[in-house]
Formats: structure tokens, C-alpha cells, sequence
């Protein structure tokens, strides 16, 4: 082991100062201004604008309220606040199936004796396995729940439908035992009632009042009044998400105001700087934040959108504002005057962008509505759960797919719901269902007029519904084929594929292009602005996989 010498040298610094206050030697004096602004010079700070920064804006608004809607050409009716639009406008009814029915069947007994329990029992059962048919036995989900269920519960669908026929009394068809409480059994029924319409909603196979079919999307007329106190209608369609954003609202109506203008109250509003990951200190000695790398940005001379992208966050990002400006949604707020007061005293008033006329791409807007080809002078507050909403698993898809080489457009039911109201795979239906009919021993050769498809597979035939404009749209058929021995007409045992306000089901030609089209059915939910929890089925229509083969041949012998 070594020693090696060394020799350390502490240097302490002291402030040292002629006074008896410190505060002269930690000023950090500038002895030298002229260097500062020397420096300013050479890196150009003196050619900016000398424009003040907004100190608060005088904001005067006038509110409207949209009041009303409707399905189509039917009445409108008083739009519920208590719930989002999409909610009033794509909800649809439960599907009667059995899990449904046991589940209502179990919590009417709950509240019942045993005997009057029982006397539902009877008079409300549940189908026993050996009643189904050939098509429902091949359900393995139906044939395991009636096992268990079968003779246990109620049917409680059956029974909540006789309850609502029979109110204020008791459905004729229980035979209640001697010395039973009615008015006790009608309190449970009473409350059977309600807590049915609460948890589930109405329950049926009809559609979504807003649905159309035709087009395969949904399209509902919203009515309201104006902030200048005209009534308004508007075409509101919702967007690829189901949301019913502000862009979803087009006017298509209006009636003349009558009377002056409603007074604009006035709200006065501090102004709040934009900033965003990556953007440039407003301070000209602060640290940028290194998160992004603006050196990385590779943009060419015609990627215009990039460059307009960095443009705005290298020059003007620090020159955007935010106004906090809160309203009650479900409104029209027209912005009466913007005022806006800088740190030098001096008052601005803003306009609109798109105040000037101007038409085609000379025409610039943002967040406007459409009236009548103009724009309108609001905005739309619309009473949407926007993307605050949680998707649930697909209950129900249909693919509509071309097939050139039939000349035929199918609707693939790849998922539908089983009795149990879960989703099944359309596949698995179409494997589970026997195909061909019996041949005899001693045929070598059978010749078929067409060969079969799947079950799930769905034709539409195109037919001509205008001979002036030669319109064409596709209507659903149906496909004979041999199934338990007997030839009989496949049709969809899906929901989307049986709207029931109509006789025969059309779809437009236009609305399935050679990429095809789907349909999808599943539940959502979400929270509205008073807490409350909002569950409801609605569907949405995605882009197709593109075109595809059914296999359909005719006039074909085979082995």
C-alpha cells in the first residue's frame, strides 16, 4: 500500500458588503445595457410587432335551446334533458330472449310467497327442451339454460307483458291461492313494473326510431329555437362513432323571427395562452422543452400541411388565446360582441372570420353551421356524450359484399345473437345446420339446378323502384335449400337484417360500393352531466372488407 501526499485547497466565498443591507450585492446590477440591446439588434427581437398581450375580453352572447325531435316525418316530440341525444335517438328495445326472461322471471319470485311464486310458475312457464324446434334445438346456449331453468322460474317476459295488459289488477290467468294478499301482490307487481322499465327499457324487436334501413345509418330531424328567437329545424346525422357532434346539425328550416332581439348579457373573461408539447418558450432565456425535436421534422416543399403545421408552432403559437366561456349543452349561442382589452389600455373588437362574403375555397369557417347553403350566425352546443362513452362487445355484425362472379350483393350475417342473447358466431350457425338433400344409393351422379350456400349468407336481388330516373335498389330474397329434409326459405334471424316497420326490406344500390359495407350492433354506455348512468344497444356502420365469393353455382352434377 502506498501513500501519496496531496494537498487541498478550500476557497470560500463571503459576500463582503459596505453596507448593512445585502441587497445591493444580490441585485445582480447590469453595469452594461447597451450590450443587452446591442444583442436584441443582432438577433432581430426589435423587428416584431409592438402589439400588447390581451389583459380580459368583454364577451355578449344571446342563447337558444333545441327543444324537440323527431324520427323521419313523424311528430315532434319534447326532447328529454335527463338524456344524451344519442341515447333518445339510437336506442332500440331489448331482445326478448330467454337469459332476459329468466333474469325478470327470478326477480318477480323474489318478491313473491312461494305459493303465488309458484301460481306464476305455472301459468308463465318456460318451454321445456323437448318443445323446440329442429332450428332452436341446434342452439346449445337455449338447450343449457332451459335445463336448468326449465320448470324453476317463470317465464318473466310473459309475465311482465300480462302485468302491463292487466293493470291496475292482476293477470286473469295466475290462479292465486285462498287467502292471498291481493293488495300486497299488487304492490309487487306495481313495482315489477317499474323496475323492468328502468333496468331494461322497453323490451320487443323493433327499431331504433332514428334508424333508417334503406340507408343503412341514422337520420332525425331536431327542432329548436334560435338566440335571436326564430324556430329552427336542423338534419342531424351522427358521425362515425354515433356521437352527435356540433358538425352533425345542418339547418334546413327556419321561421321568421317576430319582436326585437333579446338583450345579450355580457360576461367579462380572462384569456388563457395555448400550450402544447413541443411548443417554444414564450421567454426569449428560457430552456425549450426537449420532448420534441423539431431538427427530426422532415418536410418537403409541397407537404404543405406539415409546413403550415410547424409554421404555427414555431412563429405564431404563442400568439393564440383560449376564452373559458361555459353554457348549459343542448344550446345555440350567438356571440353578440368580443371585446378585448390588452396590458396597454387599448380596446379591440373581433369579428368574425367568416363575416365577408366569399364563396368556394375563398370562404374560410370554423366550427359553423349550414343554413340553406350560408352559414349560420350561432354556434351548436349539441346534447351529445360526445366520446365519453364505453363500447361494449359487438352483438351483431352483417357485411354486405359484392359478388361479381353470382352478380349478386349478400348480407354475411358473421355474428348474430344467440336465445340467450349472446353474441354467435355465423359460421358456427352455418356448420351446425345440416346442408343437401338425401340422395338414393343408387344414383352415381346428382345433378343440382344451384349449389347451396351458408345460412348466413343473405341475397338481395336488385329491383327497379324508379322506371323515370331508373333508380335501382337492392331487396332482400331468400334462397331455397334443403335443411332437416325439407326444402324451405333460409332468411336472417338477425335484427339488422329484419327492420319491422317494413313489408318488404330495400337498400339503396348506393349505399354498397365494390369495398361493400357492415353493420354493427352492440351496447354502450355512458355518464351524463347529472351523474346518471345511461346504457343503451345502438349501431354503427363501418367500411367493408371488400368484395367476396358465395360459391353459388348452377347447373352442376355432382358424385
Amino acid at each position: 500500500m502506498t501513500l501519496r501526499p496531496s494537498i487541498t485547497y478550500w476557497n470560500r466565498v463571503e459576500p463582503s458588503p459596505r453596507s448593512e443591507s445585502l441587497l445591493p450585492g444580490l441585485a445582480a446590477a447590469v453595469r452594461d445595457p447597451l450590450w443587452f440591446l446591442t444583442r436584441q439588434w443582432q438577433f432581430g427581437e426589435f423587428q416584431g410587432e409592438d402589439a400588447a398581450s390581451p389583459a380580459f375580453v368583454s364577451v355578449a352572447v344571446r342563447a337558444g335551446r333545441l327543444d324537440g325531435w323527431a324520427a323521419g316525418d313523424g311528430a315532434p316530440q319534447p326532447f328529454p334533458g335527463q338524456e344524451p341525444l344519442e341515447v333518445v335517438a339510437e336506442r332500440e328495445p331489448v331482445t326478448p330472449d330467454l337469459r332476459t326472461a329468466v333474469e325478470l322471471g327470478q326477480a318477480l319470485e323474489r318478491r313473491l310467497p312461494p305459493a303465488v311464486a309458484t301460481a306464476f310458475r305455472a301459468a308463465y312457464p318456460l318451454p321445456p327442451v323437448a318443445s323446440l324446434s329442429p332450428q332452436q334445438a341446434r342452439d346449445a346456449a337455449v338447450v343449457s339454460l332451459l335445463r336448468v331453468c326449465a320448470g324453476r322460474v317463470c317465464d318473466g317476459i310473459a309475465a311482465l307483458a300480462a302485468i302491463r295488459a292487466a293493470q291496475p289488477g292482476l293477470p286473469a290467468a295466475v290462479t292465486l291461492p285462498a287467502g292471498t294478499d291481493l293488495t300486497a301482490i299488487g304492490e309487487v307487481a306495481a313495482w315489477f313494473d317499474r323496475w323492468a322499465q328502468t333496468t331494461f327499457g322497453p323490451i320487443g324487436v323493433a327499431d331504433p326510431a332514428g334508424w333508417r334501413a334503406d340507408r343503412l345509418e341514422y337520420a332525425l330531424r331536431v327542432t329548436g329555437t334560435a338566440p335571436a328567437g326564430h324556430k329552427l329545424t336542423f338534419d342531424a346525422r351522427p358521425g362515425l362513432h354515433g356521437d352527435f357532434d356540433w358538425y352533425a346539425f345542418d339547418e334546413i328550416a327556419l321561421e321568421p323571427a317576430t319582436g326585437d332581439l333579446p338583450p345579450a348579457p355580457t360576461t367579462s373573461l380572462l384569456p388563457t395562452p395555448i400550450r402544447l408539447s413541443g411548443m417554444p418558450d414564450p421567454r426569449w432565456w428560457n430552456f425549450e422543452d426537449a420532448r420534441f425535436n423539431w431538427s427530426g421534422v422532415d418536410a418537403d416543399r409541397r407537404d404543405l400541411a406539415r409546413l403550415l403545421v410547424v409554421d404555427f408552432m414555431l412563429v405564431q403559437g404563442a400568439d393564440w388565446y383560449v376564452i373559458p366561456f361555459g353554457h348549459e349543452v343542448g344550446g345555440l349561442v350567438s356571440v353578440a360582441q368580443l371585446l378585448v382589452k390588452d396590458v396597454f389600455g387599448g380596446y379591440t373588437l373581433v369579428g368574425r372570420a367568416d363575416a365577408a362574403p366569399a364563396e368556394g375555397a375563398r370562404r374560410w369557417t370554423m366550427f359553423s353551421t349550414t343554413a340553406a347553403g350560408s352559414l349560420a350566425e350561432y354556434f351548436v352546443l349539441p346534447p351529445g356524450a360526445l366520446r365519453a362513452t364505453v363500447d361494449g362487445p359487438v352483438l351483431e355484425e352483417v357485411r354486405f359484399v359484392r359478388d361479381e362472379q353470382a352478380n349478386l350483393v349478400w348480407a354475411v350475417e358473421t355474428t348474430t345473437e344467440d336465445g340467450t342473447g349472446r353474441p354467435r358466431s355465423g359460421r358456427e350457425r352455418a356448420t351446425d345446420t345440416p346442408e343437401g338433400a338425401p340422395a338414393a344409393e343408387s344414383e352415381a351422379l346428382r345433378y343440382r339446378l344451384q349449389t347451396t350456400v351458408p345460412v348466413n349468407w343473405i341475397p338481395f336481388l336488385p329491383v327497379q323502384i324508379d322506371a323515370a330516373r331508373r333508380a335501382v335498389a337492392l331487396q332482400r330474397a331468400a334462397l331455397q335449400r334443403h335443411v332437416d329434409g325439407e326444402l324451405v326459405a333460409v332468411h336472417p334471424v338477425g335484427r339488422v337484417l329484419n327492420p319491422t316497420a317494413l313489408d318488404r326490406y330495400l337498400v339503396r344500390e348506393e349505399e354498397v360500393g365494390r369495398t361493400g359495407t357492415r353493420v354493427l350492433r352492440g351496447a354502450h354506455r355512458t355518464r351524463w352531466v347529472d351523474g346518471s348512468t345511461h346504457l343503451w344497444t345502438a349501431r354503427r356502420r363501418r367500411a367493408g372488407m371488400g368484395e367476396a365469393s358465395s360459391g353459388l353455382r348452377y347447373d352442376v352434377t355432382e358424385p
